[in-house]
């Protein structure tokens, strides 16, 4: 629980004692219980400024040697090389012999040892004359942040890892070579990830760790394909938004808002993109075993791993779907008339499947556009229906979006007149706002929460 919600439990416990419903020494018990939560979370204010603080002497060290390096001779220049990485782990043991584990010494720490890595390889390689190779300077660096990671459990050797990973996969790909590493790579961090976000008082830096993960993995994803079978990249894109999206479900509660569950956020937001871009026709053309590429690359044997990922996103996105129905209460499902729009959104791999067969053997391109038409103004209606069943503005303008972003998108690519499009988008404006209304009346009739 993050400190404002702390903050605000506090002023609702004060009220409900002013107001008779809890006593004063059940009150008194809630406030110390809390209130000893906010005193041991370290205010992110002090983070970020010890933070800056040693990315500016960082930059200043440079400065200096930077001055005056051409007159220090190859040992001076390796011991400076050196100083910066052995002033960090000193600094570290003294610490955990200490028992330094605020926040505020381990994250500017983190970031200070993080740079100092780097510079200290740039030193080395530039003193020695060692080959210039932006690449493998970039792994080199990357691997060395995993102890620093670990020891530190900070944010930016994170998410300087998971950065740096992306930028030598992209460097290796544009060099005609395979970046299939980056997947183990980037698995070795991920204990690390969970271990952070079941501390207590760690939401924060847990959230932006898994944001950082999520946006790097999904980058890299388009990055380490091989691309060889054209249009295979629906399947796998739309299973691995469909497993974010349904591993957010599992993972964390209904009541998380978009921020806090970057899984979820992510993946529903990236599969509406995806699905948005194949209710067109020019994704289903010349695609499928007809158009096989064979002159592009050179490393067919990494298109198995295009297939394994074709076959193992959309199953695990099934067997998160399960896990998610059996987290819905037994008691609830008399409530549920229909299937849960998450559900629904879910299963978007094996519709591209389908849709992608249709295409890639039938040769009809304007069916498969059809039939993701169909489905993602099914989807934006399913999620309009749950909002206004569970009076929740928010839900309720992402369904409308969806819906407006359907008709918008094929009258944009029909032949009808103008007019018929304006009258559709007045139509669909003021169903948007009327919807809204409604709601928010019902919520201030029955006291009902966004």
């Amino acid at each position: 629980m993050t400190s404002s919600k702390v903050k605000w439990l506090i002023r609702e416990v004060d009220a409900w004692e002013r107001e008779g419903v809890v006593d004063t020494a059940t009150a008194t018990r809630l406030r110390t219980r809390y209130a000893l939560a906010v005193a041991n979370e370290t205010p992110w204010g002090r983070i970020i400024f010890g933070s800056l603080g040693a990315l500016l002497v960082g930059l200043g060290i440079i400065a200096l040697l930077a001055a005056n390096w051409s007159d220090l001779g190859r040992p001076v220049r390796t011991i400076i090389a050196f100083m910066p990485l052995c002033t960090c782990a000193v600094l570290y043991v003294a610490g955990y012999r200490r028992g330094w584990s605020s926040r505020a010494f381990l994250e500017p720490l983190g970031l200070f040892w993080g740079l100092a890595i780097g510079v200290g390889v740039a030193l080395i390689g530039q003193t020695y004359h060692l080959p210039q190779d932006a690449k493998a300077f970039t792994l080199v660096w990357t691997l060395l942040l995993i102890p620093v990671c670990y020891a530190t459990r900070a944010l930016a050797p994170v998410a300087g890892y998971f950065a740096g990973l992306l930028t030598w996969v992209s460097m290796s790909q544009l060099a005609g070579g395979v970046g299939l590493w980056y997947w183990p790579l980037a698995a070795i961090i991920v204990p690390l990830i969970y271990s952070v976000r079941c501390e207590p008082n760690a939401e924060v830096r847990s959230t932006w760790m898994l944001w950082t993960a999520a946006l790097c993995c999904t980058a890299a994803l388009g990055i380490t394909l091989e691309k060889s079978l054209p249009g295979l990249w629906m399947i796998v894109y739309t299973g691995a938004f469909a497993a974010l999206l349904l591993g957010g479900e599992v993972r964390d509660s209904d009541e998380r808002g978009w921020w806090h569950n970057p899984l979820r956020t992510l993946g529903g937001g990236g599969l509406a993109v995806v699905l948005y871009l194949l209710i067109f026709r020019w994704p289903w053309k010349e695609i499928g075993w007809n158009y096989w590429r064979t002159d592009a690359f050179c490393h067919r044997w990494a298109t198995f791993f295009d297939f394994s990922l074709a076959i193992a996103l959309p199953v695990t996105a099934a067997f998160l779907l399960v896990l998610a129905f059996r987290r819905v209460p037994r008691r609830n499902w008399h409530s549920v008339p229909l299937l849960p729009a998450w559900a629904l959104w879910g299963v978007a791999p094996f519709m591209t499947a389908i849709a992608y067969a249709l295409a890639a053997y039938g040769g009809n391109d304007q069916l498969s556009a059809l039939l993701m038409t169909f489905y993602l103004a099914g989807l934006g209606l399913a999620t309009l229906g749950e909002g206004l069943a569970k009076r929740r503005p928010g839900t309720i303008n992402v369904g409308v979006l969806v819906l407006l972003a359907v008709i918008i998108g094929r009258f944009f690519s029909s032949d009808a007149s103008f007019t018929a499009k304006g009258v559709v988008f007045i139509i669909c404006g003021v169903v948007f706002l009327g919807a809204n209304l409604v709601v928010s009346r019902r919520m201030k009739q029955k006291g009902g929460a966004a």
